[in-house]
């Protein structure tokens, strides 16, 4: 198995699935115990997202493990997931045009003035003989409300271009996750390749050992030269080159599904898992993948929500030219009076209460309606444009993926078949080796040959699953005959 070494800080740690750390000597728990420490920490994750994103990667990482800490930690996810759940916003203030508003006021006056001058009969300005102080105070609460009656369907359509909005979002994230399930999975198959590599190159190591062992038993009688020995050697040193390679490649490959996952810690963990069972790509019917790809993939679906969106947009800026039909109602109370008497005031007496309905037509906007029915009209038809265009990329993908995946298919045949007649032809020239009818040259020729065909074999299985996990995306889920 390939491991990876990384310290981590918390100190709580999750383990897997059956057991919680305080410490690093592991606690063992029954079913219940863990099953309340589970929820006693998801509690804390939803309460404090800090808690939450402190979970560590378990010690032994299985493909679901690694699916479900993605849709956890991943960044890209977590933004689309955060931009859907604001769109919860929009809706609510499209429904809200609906309802009538409603607004408060609380006022409380006082004013000073003093007056030098008055006026006479005739209207003209004289001296008063004495200046006078003039005090007046007043208090005032009143609640107003509006309605919108009619407003040539601006609200309504204004509401259903909001709920699309809102289910593209949502569609998003549906595309997001199959986009991380996706990159996810060939994450996850790399490190298995590369643990199954690392276990040829370990296998290979050993039979360049028996070589060297049988080469040297053989020149110890006089049956080969020691040229043959040192050859037996290098060909040692050099796959001990190709198995420290090996494991090179698959510390990096760790490193990359981590980054995928969405973990910025280092994490000790072991990737657990084989490489999914072969299937016929002949059974599956290119019309028929097609067909599910443009009824299941979320990239269409939310093209779909978006041009619906659009549409809706238009409709509404129409409603623009139309004339607006509104209700009002209004109570208040005041009071005011010489002095200072009236601040403060938190019952006046003096009380009103009006309704009112009030008509509103736009006759000249200075051309702002035209301009934004242009803008909303050009918004719909490049959405539409849009969702035409993902339909045709997909049947396109469509038919791509299925064609990759039926010669990934081909290719793995030939590759395991090849494989395998390079192991008998090795078996053999192994035994006509030790009998001394065929050089040492000769065998180190057949050998390189056949690790290379292993190599191949495996290289070919993991290209395979990546097709498969292509044609998958598309899809939205797993596609089998």
């Amino acid at each position: 198995m390939t491991v990876g070494t990384v310290e981590w800080r918390s100190d709580i740690r999750l383990i897997g699935r059956v057991e919680v750390r305080k410490d690093r000597t592991a606690q063992p728990h029954n079913g219940t115990t863990i099953h309340r420490l589970c929820v006693i920490m998801l509690s804390i994750g939803l309460v404090h997202p800090n808690i939450g994103a402190a979970q560590e990667v378990p010690q032994y990482l299985t493909l679901q493990d690694a699916l479900d800490l993605a849709r956890q930690r991943n960044p890209a996810f977590r933004r689309v997931v955060a931009q859907a759940d604001a769109t919860g916003a929009d809706v609510r203030a499209a429904a809200g045009n609906f309802l009538p508003n409603l607004n408060a006021n609380l006022q409380f006056q006082a004013s000073r003035s003093t007056v030098a001058t008055g006026q006479d009969d005739f209207g003209g300005n004289i001296e008063l003989p004495e200046s006078r102080i003039i005090e007046r105070s007043a208090s005032s609460q009143g609640l107003s409300s509006q309605l919108t009656l009619f407003d040539g369907l601006q609200n309504l359509n204004g509401l259903k271009s909001a709920r699309a909005g809102a289910q593209a979002a949502q569609w998003g994230v549906d595309a997001q996750a199959t986009v991380l399930d996706a990159q996810v999975k060939r994450r996850f198959h790399e490190a298995i390749y590369w643990q199954q590599r690392i276990a040829i190159e370990e296998r290979l190591l050993l039979a360049r050992n028996d070589e060297l062992l049988a080469t040297d038993r053989l020149f110890q009688v006089a049956a080969r030269e020691q040229v043959d020995v040192l050859g037996a050697q290098v060909e040692v040193a050099r796959q001990e080159q190709s198995l420290e390679s090996a494991r090179g490649e698959a510390r990096k490959a760790l490193l990359v599904l981590l980054e995928t996952i969405g973990f910025e810690q280092r994490a000790d963990f072991q990737v657990v898992g084989e490489f999914p069972e072969v299937f016929d790509p002949g059974m599956l019917d290119a019309d028929a993948v097609v067909e599910r790809v443009l009824r299941l993939n979320p990239r269409l679906q939310q093209a779909a929500a978006s041009a619906a969106r659009a549409s809706y947009a238009a409709d509404r800026a129409r409603g623009l030219r139309w004339p607006t039909i509104t209700a009002s109602a209004s109570f208040s109370r005041n009071v005011g009076q010489d002095g200072y008497g009236g601040m403060f005031q938190l019952d006046p007496q003096d009380r009103s209460f009006g309704i009112g309905f009030g008509v509103s037509l736009p006759l000249f906007t200075r051309f702002s309606t035209s301009q934004a029915i242009v803008q909303a009209d050009a918004s719909r038809e490049a959405e539409t444009e849009t969702l035409r265009e993902t339909r045709l990329q997909l049947q396109r993908e469509a038919r791509s993926a299925l064609i990759d995946v039926q010669n990934s298919h081909r290719q793995l045949e030939l590759a395991e078949r090849t494989a395998e007649l390079g192991r008998q032809r090795l078996a053999m020239a192994q035994e006509q080796y030790q009998l001394g009818s065929r050089s040492f040259t000769e065998l180190q020729q057949i050998v390189n040959t056949s690790a290379n065909d292993e190599r191949n074999a495996l290289a070919a299985r993991l290209n395979y699953v990546n097709a498969v996990i292509g044609l998958d995306e598309l899809v939205g889920g797993p596609l089998r005959p």
